[in-house]
């Protein structure tokens, strides 16, 4: 099993927590009902964003 890591708030109304396989963001919005909406990102999908993040950057960087 892959250490814990702590919980974190990232901004904008977005947690990050880790349960050994799965990366979780929940975003604890102000919703009338309480909602709360997760996702779960397994070890591929997150390897995919990592991906996508790096082409952002090189994107922003290209504008700044």
């Amino acid at each position: 099993m892959s250490k814990m890591v702590e919980d974190c708030y990232l901004g904008d109304g977005v947690y990050a927590s880790f349960d050994g396989y799965h990366l979780w963001l929940d975003l604890r919005a102000q919703a009338e009902d309480g909602h709360v909406c997760r996702i779960a990102l397994e070890p591929a999908v997150l390897r995919a964003l990592d991906d996508y993040r790096a082409k952002v950057r090189i994107a922003i960087e290209e504008v700044e």
